[in-house]
């Protein structure tokens, strides 16, 4: 079977990493590596994660100045000698099979990328819920499957490391967006790629949700969407994916300008000014029928209220988009806080009833109890604070 390099990015996960490495040394496949890159961290997260490459010659440490994640994915990508590799965050974690999983069915018929179903599961409540699941299958390809157009992770994939490298596939340097770019570049390159059906993944939810910065929002999350135009209307092929690029900008960017909006302070905002220079250049060259569902049917259905944006996009009608932007600000309504008690009781009592979240519980916990009986591997209480290793 083939070997896998698992890469986890380090910044600031010390109450959490352990679990994380546990979870790949408890694969049933041994045949790994596990390259744990600390992204500048100033917590002991790569103490602990030491302790444990002390322990099992194949963790390796690799530590850089702060490089932000895509930083720490490339790094982790150069340095990986796997057949297939996969990254792995630091406060998530593997089911036991993930791995030969994974490689059985990259094995099978010689698929180029492998996805696995993954549980989203909450931290204070352990209520938890599958993310984008998908049925077992073989022989997938990128424009006989839109079920795929909508991956937006690499965690929960296996990518063939020689076609990487040979097609000199590279992670972008966006603080949100990235990992989207990335799968669209591997899709499209993927001669065929698979599905296996069990949870290979546990995503961790509340912490990972941080607001992000209003530069951020419009600097990192709308400036990808020109990134995601060139990779699928200009592939290696030369066949131009209009209806994946479409479904993309009514499903995120959309969604990103109602989130935007509220944050703006008008037409003399500079952060107003870039959001809209940036949607003229996303929208220059697209053409307004192919947002309408006689285009898009049957694939993608046509997303009617963000019809007027993307046209006056397309026009360059700063003044009209200016006026949607002000009436989004206007009706804009806030998101329920969710951190309240009743809201964590409620969740608490749903998950008892829900098996996926004892699934993730009972993994969880496992590997908990693994990470403690640890000998020589500093801990961390709930916040990070450090104690002394065992």
């Amino acid at each position: 079977m083939p070997t896998l390099s698992i890469v986890i990015p380090l910044y600031n996960m010390a109450e959490w990493v352990a679990v994380t490495l546990e979870s790949c040394l408890q694969q049933s496949h041994k045949e790994l590596e596990i390259l744990v890159l600390d992204d500048g961290s100033t917590d002991v997260g790569p103490d602990i994660a030491r302790a444990y490459a002390a322990l099992d010659s194949r963790i390796r440490v690799i530590s850089q100045p702060n490089a932000g994640l895509g930083g720490a994915r490339q790094n982790g990508q150069d340095a990986a000698g796997g057949d297939y590799i996969t990254w792995l965050d630091a406060d998530d974690f593997l089911s036991p099979t993930a791995a030969a999983s994974w490689l059985a069915a990259a094995e099978k018929d010689g698929s180029d990328l492998v996805c696995g179903n993954a549980l989203a599961f909450s931290s204070r409540t352990f209520n938890a819920r599958r993310y984008f699941y998908h049925t077992a299958a073989t022989g997938l390809h990128f424009d006989t499957a839109p079920q795929y157009w909508k991956s937006k992770v690499v965690w929960r994939w296996i990518f063939s490391l020689d076609l990487i490298r040979r097609a000199g596939i590279r992670h972008a340097h966006f603080k949100l967006g990235q990992d989207v770019c990335f799968m669209y570049e591997m899709l499209l390159r993927a001669e065929r790629f698979a599905q296996v059906e069990p949870n290979v993944y546990y995503f961790r939810q509340e912490h990972k949700s941080a607001h992000a910065s209003l530069e951020t929002q419009v600097e990192h999350s709308l400036a990808h969407f020109a990134e995601v135009k060139r990779i699928l209307l200009h592939p290696p092929d030369g066949r131009a994916r209009i209806k994946p690029l479409i479904k993309y900008l009514n499903e995120n960017y959309w969604r990103d300008i109602k989130k935007t909006a509220p944050r703006l302070s008008g037409p003399d905002d500079h952060y107003e000014k870039r959001l809209i220079d940036l949607g003229f250049a996303l929208f220059d060259g697209l053409a307004p029928d192919w947002f309408r569902a006689a285009a898009l049917a049957p694939e993608v259905k046509e997303q009617t209220d963000f019809l007027p944006l993307a046209k006056a996009m397309i026009r360059r009608d700063r003044e009209a988009v200016q006026g949607i932007l002000e009436n989004l600000r206007r009706t804009a309504v806030s998101a329920p806080d969710k951190r309240n008690v009743f809201h964590t009781i409620r969740h608490n009592l749903k998950s008892v009833l829900n098996p996926l979240a004892w699934e993730a519980r009972n993994h969880l916990r496992a590997l908990e109890s693994l990470a403690a009986k640890r000998k020589g591997i500093p801990r961390v209480t709930p916040g990070g604070v450090a104690r002394p290793a065992r």
